[in-house]
């Protein structure tokens, strides 16, 4: 349909992830009536598209990053005092974003963090979500709703639940255990345009939680301090966004911003302002490559001009300002209303710290209940031939660990037991568990792990893409099947060369057939292999033609779907071999036609 607005001007191109973090604070200073315009857009296109936007472009939904940051524009204005849009209004379309079912949020809701079983990029998308969360937050308390608010701050706490007690990062979960390997400097699926480093800073509304968890400023300051002399340089996929890199911190891209600033929180404002000013002298200069990174929509620009000033929200939504040494001997913001505002290196903390907004009560704030977080697992694999042993911990070695097993065809799962010792798992089964304080209980979570029907194992012939391991290459043979979402981890990748696996029946065994998944996203360049031939041997090392199976699949098809190769004989083998030739480069068509394609295969199934 065609809107027409009126009362306020409609913008579009909102970039939030990046520009919630300084630019629409900075508008909140020198652009108010234009912020409410902002925030009336908004709220216009939550009653005609039924959700806020995430990342809109030309009045178009994209989609293409994460959380529902527009809240933290709205909590923002509110807590500063704006006026020009409905507050009520905004709480309802904010609380709407947060409990919908989709992008993850279903599993966040239910158990407290996103795993790689459930949602790409998990970690990025727990940490940023809790912070949103802490958004709604302060707009409920600001209304007097109180439940709303309690709710919203225990789901703000969400980040804990991600953070690894030995290496004291945020660390992908998958199956209800801390994903291993694990390499903080990884740029990988489990985090939006980064890796660990750049986002185990970011609980930026719980500052002094965090430092708790690392055991106080002294290891705080630390681990600061590690992320800053680190190698400048990241492991695993390369991703152009991140440049500008002093150590792990990246101020060429959003998620490392505001993380310069925490030195404050532990006393150390020394090297907040050393660490500042070497980013505007070093990282911006008047050139046509000046901005060390992506603008993004004014975000670069508007964190020197804010950090030139002496100020960062850290969290936005909250009341005053992180501050430090202003950049020049003397600037002058001018407001809309005609006055302004002289701020020189001598401006006072207190100044600073207010800025701009003297007149604003400070909201006094409720104690939130702080939650119990989960427990975790620790198997080697899961999934196993004969018995398989599993470990549960808990971050806190002292607390009470309650488990339960639930047994594959059965409705429920028996009671809950304490857990004394690690126990042995033997038939496929789901394990739930849950932390115990006094009274109060964490959220459970569950583990589910497969008795393999047989003890065939498998060699790998050819090299396997370092981010696409699924694990290990038992993962072809676990009876555990990938979804349309490979980025969840589930398929072995191979880019620029065939498939070829031998499996091992043990013994010599009738074979009625043998079949294969595979998995096409051309975007992303996975196309579905030529063809897959099947050999059979009785002896490992001379092999024989068992049949080819073709795809049906047109490389020019960009739906994402998963197609089951099979070829059909009636023979007896112990050793099968499974081959699938790559299409090889990329067709004309595609929008990287010439790049080598990936194969991207999950289960082999021979009967």
């Amino acid at each position: 349909k065609i809107h027409k607005n009126s009362g306020f001007d409609y913008y579009t191109v909102f970039s939030l992830w990046d520009t919630f973090r300084a630019a629409h604070p900075l508008y909140t200073l020198i652009q108010k009536k234009r912020t409410s315009d902002f925030i009336n857009t908004f709220l216009t296109q939550y009653e005609q598209g039924g959700r806020l936007p995430i990342w809109e472009l030309a009045s178009n939904e994209t989609d293409c990053m994460i959380g529902y940051h527009s809240v933290s524009v709205m909590a923002d204005a509110m807590m500063k005092g704006l006026e020009g849009f409905d507050y009520e209004k905004v709480f309802e379309a904010a609380k709407h974003s947060a409990m919908l079912d989709h992008l993850g949020l279903e599993a966040y809701k239910k158990n407290g963090f996103i795993s790689i079983d459930d949602e790409h990029e998990s970690v990025s998308k727990t940490v940023e979500y809790a912070y949103d969360d802490w958004c709604i937050a302060q707009m409920a308390l600001k209304l007097g709703k109180m439940k709303d608010y309690h709710y919203f701050m225990e789901r703000s706490q969400s980040w804990k639940n991600l953070f690894d007690p030995e290496t004291k990062l945020f660390r992908p979960k998958k199956n209800g255990a801390w994903l291993t390997p694990f390499d903080g400097r990884e740029v990988n699926n489990h985090f939006t345009e980064g890796n660990s480093w750049h986002y185990s800073f970011f609980a930026p509304h719980d500052v002094y939680g965090l430092i708790q968890f690392h055991g106080g400023a002294k290891n705080f300051e630390k681990k600061l301090d590690e992320m800053f002399s680190l190698p400048s340089a990241t492991t695993g996929r390369h991703q152009v966004d991140i440049t500008g890199l002093i150590g792990q911190y990246a101020q060429g891209n959003e998620p490392s911003h505001h993380a310069v600033y925490l030195y404050n929180y532990i006393g150390k404002p020394e090297k907040t302002k050393q660490k500042i000013h070497h980013i505007l002298d070093k990282f911006y200069k008047n050139a046509p490559d000046g901005l060390i990174g992506n603008e993004d929509c004014g975000q670069m620009s508007a964190w020197y001009i804010l950090s030139s000033m002496g100020l960062y929200s850290v969290a936005p939504g909250e009341i005053g300002w992180q501050v430090t040494e202003p950049y020049f001997d003397e600037m002058k913001i001018n407001f809309e209303d005609g006055t302004s505002q002289i701020i020189t290196k001598k401006t006072s903390f207190a100044d600073l710290q207010n800025f701009g907004f003297e007149n604003v009560p400070m909201l006094m704030q409720k104690e939130p209940k702080e939650i119990i977080t989960v427990p975790y697992f620790k198997f080697k694999n899961r999934s196993f031939s004969d018995e398989m042993m599993l470990e549960i911990k808990s971050l806190n070695s002292k607390d009470e660990i309650y488990y339960s097993i639930q047994n594959q065809g059965e409705k429920t799962s028996k009671d809950f037991s304490l857990y004394k010792q690690p126990f042995k798992i033997l038939k496929t089964s789901t394990v739930h568990s849950y932390v115990k304080k006094g009274e109060e209980s964490s959220k459970t979570v569950s583990a589910q792990f497969y008795k393999r029907p047989h003890n065939y194992t498998v060699q790998v012939k050819s090299k396997v893409h370092p981010l696409y391991t699924a694990d290990a290459p038992e993962a072809l043979l676990d009876g555990i099947m990938g979804t349309t979402n490979w980025r969840k981890g589930d398929w072995q990748g191979y880019q620029g060369t065939d498939f070829e696996a031998v499996i091992d029946l043990k013994k010599t065994t009738d074979i009625s057939f043998v079949s294969a998944n595979f998995l096409q996203d051309a975007r992303p360049w996975i196309l579905m292999p030529k063809n897959m031939k099947v050999y059979v041997s009785a002896d490992g090392k001379n092999y024989t033609l068992l049949g080819e199976a073709k795809t049906s699949v047109n490389p020019e098809d960009e739906k994402i779907q998963i197609e089951t190769l099979r070829v059909e004989a009636q023979t007896k083998a112990r050793y099968v071999k499974v081959v699938a030739e790559n299409y090889g480069k990329l067709p004309v068509s595609h929008i990287s036609a010439g790049e080598a394609a990936y194969i991207f295969v999950d289960e082999i199934l021979v009967e």
